[in-house]
């Protein structure tokens, strides 16, 4: 009888466990379906968003989320590089303002990378990972900038200097029969060109609604020249002429031209005078004339001949008053107004004329000419000299007289001669500079040794028949 209870319990123990398990498999089947449903669907979702950008992706406030790359590229273009052309950022210096257009400095979106940073963000991540930013959206955003050209941005800042700085006005000197007046400096204003450019590169942004004003304020621009400088000339330290009797040709002209370029230079201390720089070009537009010049060994018309005579003429008041020449050549062929060793020749482009102040005071250069004079005074501080003073001599080596040379001319009878070309002497020279002290030579500096070409002398002689 236990037997039969006991087996009968055995019996509804096992049916009622099938169920159970029949019931947990139904249960897992279930869940394994719903799950392969879910990543069936996730996939799938995944998947159809593969060539789009995640939603919530913004560039620069423009929302590309849901676009291809071809549809973001076009949404950009018109939301972003049509725009910026018209952004303004604002200058504001004092009470001007200089506005810089965006359109000025040609801005470029590099759209390509903007759109690839976009279409990646996210697809690394797992299916699930990547079906959340796609229900829920991505959130992110991308600081586009904007690359431009520089050297337009440099344009705009010239532009802003040019409209904001007062230049300052130098101190004036002006000397009449060796008395001296004197014209105070005005400071200027001038923008801080270092901050300016700083400030237009961390604000220049590819945000076209992010509107930007700057501000600046001017400093003081002092004068190069100042009374405080000009006030240590006391009087004249040196001077020097050469003489000239042409009248006829545009040599005085010439001469005059350059003279008056000179005339009235201020060199500061350390400075260097350049005669090229300062003289220019002997164009015709300027006023110059044609007159005799060396060009080679040769004796030509050319305008501007006549201006190395102003050259050498300031050489020599210029070492009169120790300052020496940082470059200086001699001519190839001698002249009448200088002795061998002692000229100083000028061609503009080819050869210059320089010299340093080499004072710590101003030196101030009075040019004249006139009554067949060509005349430089040099001013500086008269006491500073100490009772020393300056010359420059010279000491022929070698002279190398010409030849003769006899060319035949049919159009002169048999007998007669008739010079074309006067031959002129070549020589070695050397120059030295003598220092004085209260009038007694303390010491003598060799220079120069320069060499002068011979030009032979030409005659023409006669073959013609009687």
């Amino acid at each position: 009888m236990e037997n039969n209870t006991e087996n009968a319990k055995g019996k509804e123990w096992i049916v009622k466990n099938k169920k159970n398990i029949y019931i947990s498999l139904a249960i897992i089947s279930t869940i394994i379906t719903i799950s392969f449903i879910y990543i069936f669907s996730v996939n799938s979702n995944v998947k159809q968003w593969q060539s789009k950008i995640y939603p919530n992706i913004v560039v620069n406030g423009v929302d590309i989320g849901g676009l291809t790359k071809e549809e973001a590229s076009l949404k950009l273009k018109q939301e972003l590089s049509a725009p910026i052309m018209d952004k303004i950022l604002k200058i504001r210096v004092g009470d001007k303002e200089v506005d810089l257009k965006y359109s000025e400095i040609e801005p470029v979106y590099d759209i390509d990378s903007i759109i690839n940073e976009a279409i990646n963000f996210g697809k690394m991540g797992s299916i699930f990972e990547q079906d959340n930013l796609i229900e829920d959206g991505a959130g992110h955003k991308i600081d586009a900038q904007i690359a431009y050209n520089e050297d337009k941005l440099k344009e705009f800042e010239e532009k802003v200097k040019t409209e904001v700085n007062v230049i300052p006005v130098d101190a004036t000197i002006s000397i009449n029969n060796g008395n001296i007046a004197i014209t105070k400096e005005v400071v200027g204003k001038k923008i801080n060109e270092e901050n300016l450019h700083n400030k237009l590169v961390e604000n220049i942004n590819g945000n076209p609604k992010d509107l930007v004003e700057l501000n600046f304020e001017l400093e003081d621009s002092l004068a190069k020249v100042k009374a405080s400088d000009l006030e240590k000339i006391t009087g004249k330290i040196s001077g020097f002429t050469t003489g000239y009797t042409s009248t006829g040709d545009g040599r005085v002209t010439n001469m005059s031209i350059a003279l008056k370029a000179v005339n009235g230079t201020v060199l500061m201390p350390g400075e260097e005078f350049s005669y090229n720089n300062i003289v220019g070009d002997t164009t015709p537009e300027k006023g110059y004339e044609k007159a005799n010049t060396y060009v080679g060994n040769e004796i030509v018309p050319d305008y501007g001949g006549g201006i190395c005579q102003v050259s050498t003429t300031l050489y020599r008041a210029a070492m009169n008053a120790n300052l020496k020449s940082t470059e200086r050549a001699n001519h190839t062929l001698t002249v009448s107004y200088s002795d061998p060793g002692l000229d100083a020749t000028v061609a503009y482009g080819v050869v210059d004329y320089k010299f340093v102040n080499s004072y710590d005071f101003p030196v101030y250069i009075e040019g004249y000419i006139g009554g067949g004079t060509v005349g430089f005074n040099i001013y500086g501080n008269k006491e500073a000299l100490s009772g020393k003073t300056y010359q420059l001599v010279n000491e022929v080596h070698e002279k190398y007289n010409p030849e003769v040379e006899y060319i035949d001319n049919p159009a002169l009878k048999e007998g007669e001669q008739k010079v074309k070309i006067n031959g002129m002497p070549g020589y070695k020279a050397s120059s030295y500079q003598i220092t004085y002290e209260n009038g007694v030579e303390v010491s003598r500096e060799w220079i120069s040794t320069d060499v002068y070409r011979t030009t032979n002398t030409v005659i023409e002689r006669g073959t013609k028949k009687q």
